[in-house]
């Protein structure tokens, strides 16, 4: 018979499924329905043969093959010749023979081969089914891997080789025994029995990929990680570390999904020193509405030394805590927290850090009106509470006006005004981080400001050589003069690091918060010019200055600020090409244009290659003044080693070429004239293979050490996972 619309459906299960029996229990058998191109049967033999594209479907198991023979007496199915054979849930076995029976649930199978998720390959002698959930196979290979296309014959780059394996349909999981890792072909590793979830499965219980490593506070090192799948929103890693000259120690990472959030639990422990070290790293956010949501972050260590030998969180300063709630509307941002901090250092007073509790801020933004002005709304609250140091609390109101307008000639310009309210309430002012001369305070001040900027941009067109802008720009800014005094009398939490540049030379308050304001009128004055080539090609360059009318005395020295003309700003940037740029920033003494601050990066990024170098030197060193009472009384000089100048010059470099990548990169105190650190990277990987190294050096002392050198090696296996090896 020809193919074309022939199906034979036998619907009676006891026409294909041998004579019936008037007195059997067992219920009756599914039947078989056939396509092929040619059918025929026998009915002295009872014996139904189908050939050529034999498509059999039985049980809602689906059988291909070239030919296929049902004995009705014995209800077996015999297969030849491209045997393909489905399960319902999609899972297709290939095989060169197979003979089934038990409605096609159990089978006997020859030349076997599996396609698998993520281009999975199981490749086996033969295998023998059991009620269409378990297969167990001989003489096995998997690999995920593609296979020579001039040698097919060739090994792959790895591929696991086993005497037996078991391949669990239902639970997706495949188990070997006496297995062997090869690459290219040779054995590089041998184990009794591991486990191995189907590639289809995201999240499957068992034992991930070991890790192994040297350092010098443990000595040889192993992981075994254990992952466990708890239910479908939550699943825990648990790794043991076995060292030879510190722990054991045991990590634990629990996660955990919720319709309205997420939940992370990182906790670890372990013998460090003959002590037992442990560390809590947790988070949580969860979305009570469609505007508001809250969280938590608490992160606790029992003391570095476990953070550093373990590489839990290594070279840590300090760790920090809070709870907090916040919500988003259209212009709007609210937020409420709380926050404590834990030092890891020897020069870290745990007594003098700063317990947070509580910290309210709101800001608003509205639309433009009818003039284009906007009005602006900050608002913020804090209690900051220490055992050795300055109490203080402040509420604080920034309400804001700012509105565009254009003047004859293309002069454009905005005016704005702003109001800056706070009340404060402090003791100890005589400790750190203030180092007043007072004991306690409780004040308020009221600082109004009001400027006018205005900014003239002069075009021309060049043709071929682009556009030209030529920009004066010119601020008038006027509020009330600020005295020493006042300053002594206020706790300074959030204006302790100034840094005067092109950034905020138009900026209210250079400080960065309001504890500390700057009074008085001044103009702030900029000349912006900018080249634009077609070709995208830019340069462009700033350079500015403020004069005040009356000298501010608040300011430490070497701030730029402490004249009635200040220091000059400025930044100059160029790029000649889309993929290369140069950003140069400075200031300059407005006494002997010296150079007081250089900040200086290239950058070169082009598709294979990329490489950067970054250079910076500033005339003091601001982090030497948190201990020192000149920070709260500028008439107090402050340290010699406030004076000490920063070099610093930072390169590195990277290439992705083909499989390869590869980077290098490294940090340079020129004023002492030794390297701070090193880092070397390199890697390979392809289509089910990869390997990376990774290599880092700190030469700098970290909480009294001697530096650090970290190695890492990892292997990765497509489907498989990660296997590491890490040195330092």
């Amino acid at each position: 018979m020809k193919r074309s619309g022939l199906l034979l459906a036998l619907i009676a299960s006891t026409c294909l499924s041998g004579p019936a029996r008037a007195q059997s229990v067992t219920p009756p058998k599914a039947p078989v329905s056939f396509l092929a191109d040619r059918i025929s049967y026998d009915k002295t033999g009872n014996i139904v043969t189908a050939s050529g594209h034999v498509r059999a479907v039985q049980n809602g198991q689906t059988l291909y093959a070239d030919k296929v023979v049902l004995d009705r007496n014995t209800d077996v199915v015999t297969a030849q010749g491209h045997v393909v054979l489905t399960q319902p849930s999609g899972d297709t076995v290939f095989a060169e023979h197979a003979v089934l029976h038990k409605g096609m649930k159990d089978a006997v199978m020859r030349g076997v081969a599996a396609r698998l998720a993520d281009n999975g390959r199981l490749i086996a002698n033969g295998a023998r089914r059991y009620d269409g959930k378990i297969d167990e196979m001989t003489k096995v290979v998997y690999s995920a891997c593609d296979l020579c296309k001039t040698d097919p014959t060739r090994a792959p780059i790895w591929q696991i080789r086993s005497e037996t394996a078991t391949r669990d349909l239902e639970h997706k999981m495949i188990e070997y025994r006496n297995a062997e890792m090869e690459f290219y072909g040779i054995p590089v590793l041998y184990v009794p029995y591991f486990t191995q979830a189907d590639p289809s499965v995201k999240r499957e219980s068992g034992f991930l990929m070991p890790g192994f490593g040297v350092t010098s506070k443990l000595g040889f090192f192993a992981t075994t990680p254990y992952y466990y799948v708890i239910d479908k929103e939550s699943d825990v890693t648990l790794t043991p570390i076995f060292a030879v000259k510190e722990g054991p120690a045991l990590k634990a990472d629990y996660r955990r999904d919720f319709n309205n959030g997420q939940l992370n639990i990182n906790l670890s422990g372990g013998q460090v020193n003959g002590k037992i070290g442990n560390s809590v790293f947790s988070s949580g956010t969860f979305d009570l509405n469609q505007d508001w949501r809250a969280g938590f972050n608490y992160n606790h260590a029992s003391n570095p030394a476990y953070l550093n030998d373990f590489n839990v969180l290594p070279n840590a300063a300090f760790l920090s805590s809070n709870v907090f709630l916040e919500g988003f509307s259209p212009g709007s941002y609210a937020r409420l927290d709380a926050q404590t901090f834990q030092g890891l250092v020897a020069s870290v007073n745990q007594s003098e850090l700063p317990i947070v509790m509580p910290h309210g801020q709101y800001d608003f933004l509205s639309g433009q009106d009818a003039l284009g002005g906007q009005f602006s709304l900050h608002a913020d609250v804090f209690n900051v509470l220490r055992k050795l140091g300055t109490n203080s609390q402040r509420v604080a109101v920034l309400p804001g006006y700012s509105v565009p307008f254009m003047l004859p000639g293309g002069v454009g310009g905005t005016a704005r005004v702003q109001l800056v309210a706070a009340a404060y309430i402090a003791t100890r002012l005589y400790s750190q981080p203030n180092y007043s001369t007072l004991d306690g305070a409780n004040t308020a001040r009221v600082e109004p400001y009001g400027a006018v900027f205005l900014h003239w941009p002069l075009i021309r067109q060049a043709g071929a050589l682009g556009s030209q802008i030529i920009e004066p720009e010119v601020q008038l800014v006027g509020a009330p003069n600020i005295g020493i005094s006042q300053n002594l009398r206020i706790p300074n939490e959030d204006s302790l690091d100034l840094e005067y540049s092109d950034a905020n030379l138009f900026d209210f308050n250079r400080y960065p918060g309001i504890d500390r304001l700057e009074g008085g009128s001044r103009v702030d004055y900029a000349l912006h010019a900018a080249w634009y080539l077609p070709q995208g090609a830019m340069l462009d360059g700033l350079i500015g200055q403020s004069y005040r009318v009356h000298k501010d005395n608040n300011y430490l020295p070497g701030s730029g600020l402490t004249d009635n003309v200040s220091d000059i700003v400025g930044h100059l940037i160029f790029a000649p090409v889309p993929h290369f740029n140069i950003t140069y920033r400075t200031r300059l003494s407005h006494t002997d244009l010296g150079a007081r601050m250089i900040d200086t990066t290239a950058n070169y990024t082009t598709r294979p290659f990329t490489a950067s170098v970054g250079y910076l030197y500033t005339n003091t060193d601001p982090y030497v003044l948190y201990d020192s009472a000149s920070i709260g009384s500028p008439t107090l000089a402050p340290p010699a080693a406030y004076f000490t100048h920063r070099h610093e010059v930072t390169a590195s470099v990277g290439t992705n070429i083909g499989p390869w990548t590869l980077g290098a990169g490294t940090e340079r105190n020129l004023q002492t004239g030794d390297f701070d650190s090193a880092n070397f990277n390199a890697g390979w990987q392809n289509d089910c293979f990869g390997v990376s190294v990774v290599y880092y050096q700190r030469f700098t002392s970290f909480n009294l050490d001697k530096g650090n050198t970290i190695v890492l090696l990892q292997f990765t296996f497509k489907t498989l996972g990660n296997v590491g090896f890490s040195a330092l």
